[in-house]
């Protein structure tokens, strides 16, 4: 599948952020969430641009440190889901993702 994200960039905490806009194509609908933002991470690396930080330690759905806020909702619009646990199979190719962190 083929998708549009737009992400919450801040270089840190005293600089203005902004919705950037990114798109990734063929992405497997089996995928996680996470996985499908490492891909994102290797292209934009290739690309020679700053990777997406984002935290995650267990990728297991048990320690809740993958927060993310998904097209407003928390951990995305599967209720019960850690992001990790989240798979692309959820969303439609073609579909815009808006992802930003807790605030």
């Amino acid at each position: 599948m083929d998708l549009s994200l737009k992400i919450w960039r801040q270089k840190n905490k005293n600089e203005k952020g902004s919705m950037q806009d990114y798109s990734i194509k063929n992405i497997e609908p089996d995928m996680s969430f996470l996985e499908m933002l490492d891909v994102l991470n290797q292209q934009l690396i290739s690309g020679g641009e700053e990777p997406v930080a984002f935290d995650h330690d267990c990728r297991e759905g048990i320690c809740g440190s993958c927060s993310l806020v998904i097209n407003g909702a928390p951990h995305g619009p599967h209720k019960s889901t850690t992001t990790c646990q989240l798979h692309m199979r959820k969303f439609k190719s073609g579909d815009t993702i808006y992802i930003e962190p807790f605030r």
